[in-house]
Order: C-alpha cells, then sequence, then structure tokens
C-alpha cells in the first residue's frame, strides 16, 4: 500500500509541474534582468503620465516621447520577422531590413496618430503574471479599465535580448499587430 501511494505521489506531482509548464512556468529571476511584467509597467506608466500633460498634442513632443519612451521598449528586427512568418525564409538580409524600415515607419505613424487623442489619465491597468514559454520568450496580458466600458485586453509577446525585455508583437482583443501588418505588407511580401 505504501508504495501505491509513493507512486501516486510521484505522479501527482510530475503531471503537476507538466501543468505548470503548459500554463507558463516560472523561472528563477536572474540578477540584472528585468522581469517583463515590469517592463510593460514602465512603460504603460509613462504613457498616462505623458497623455495627463496638457502639451501631449504639440506633434514634436508627441514624436520625441514615442521615439525617446515608447519605441526602445520594441525589437523591431524581431518583429518584422514574425511579421513575414513564411515569406521570411525566402527573403535576405537587405529585404528584412528594408521591410524594417517599412514596418518600423508604419508603426510610428499609427502612435502619432492614436497618441494624439490618447487620454489615459482615466484608465486603471490591471497587469497578470507573466506567462513563460522558455527562459526568452513571455507573454504579459494587460487588462484596461475606463469608466463606463468594458475592460480592454492587451497582450505583448516578448523576448529577452541580452538583459532586457523587448515587445515583438501585440494583440489587443484577440487582434495582433503582427498579423495586421503582415495583411498590410501582404504585396511586399508576396515579391520573395
Amino acid at each position: 500500500m505504501k508504495n501505491h501511494i509513493t507512486i501516486f505521489l510521484i505522479l501527482l506531482f510530475s503531471l503537476s509541474g507538466a501543468a505548470q509548464a503548459f500554463n507558463g512556468y516560472y523561472p528563477t529571476p536572474q540578477p540584472g534582468i528585468e522581469n517583463p511584467v515590469t517592463t510593460i509597467q514602465t512603460a504603460l506608466d509613462k504613457l498616462q503620465k505623458f497623455s495627463a500633460n496638457r502639451d501631449n498634442t504639440r506633434p514634436e513632443l508627441l514624436r520625441g516621447f514615442i521615439e525617446n519612451e515608447i519605441i526602445p521598449h520594441f525589437a523591431f528586427d524581431q518583429m518584422t520577422y514574425w511579421i513575414a512568418g513564411p515569406f521570411a525564409r525566402h527573403m535576405n538580409a537587405s529585404n528584412l531590413t528594408d521591410l524594417e524600415t517599412r514596418v518600423k515607419k508604419a508603426f510610428l505613424t499609427s502612435l502619432d496618430k492614436h497618441l494624439s487623442n490618447y487620454n489615459a489619465s482615466s484608465i486603471r491597468f490591471n497587469f497578470r503574471r507573466a506567462q513563460y514559454r522558455g527562459n526568452n520568450d513571455a507573454l504579459v496580458t494587460v487588462l484596461l479599465f475606463s469608466p463606463n466600458q468594458r475592460p480592454d485586453r492587451l497582450d505583448f509577446r516578448m523576448k529577452r535580448l541580452g538583459n532586457s525585455w523587448k515587445i515583438i508583437d501585440i494583440t489587443a482583443n484577440g487582434i495582433s499587430a503582427a498579423l495586421y501588418y503582415r495583411k498590410h505588407f501582404i504585396s511586399t511580401l508576396r515579391q520573395y
């Protein structure tokens, strides 16, 4: 009977470990490496403070804020490869660099347009614990609560590059930015 209990406990612990890995295991924190949730919190805090500023609609201030405070949180090379998807295997380094430039320009234009009318001062953020898919890949979910509206969900796909985490895709309420840009650039991608 003792052997059956021991085998049952071993089986139970091994299954719970597998379930934890499936749901996103939590790697041991490493000194000098920021948590991916902290990366997103920092960016959204900066955005919230900037949007509360009366001068946030001045184009030169907005562009400077985006380039200095938001863009450094993205890995456009990784994002571009993700956007290219199966077309990437037919592209050389020059093609990928050209596409990266176009993606970054489209992304900046979109951010300019949307952030010029954005006021985050009344929004509350609920950050979920990161789900890891290996040591260098994580998903960070954030719920945004606005007055008199249903919460919005943002999922940030993150890649660890060196000692920091960078965003390679954002999914807003189930719509992926990478898939949107893949459709946007599909005629360019089909050339390869």
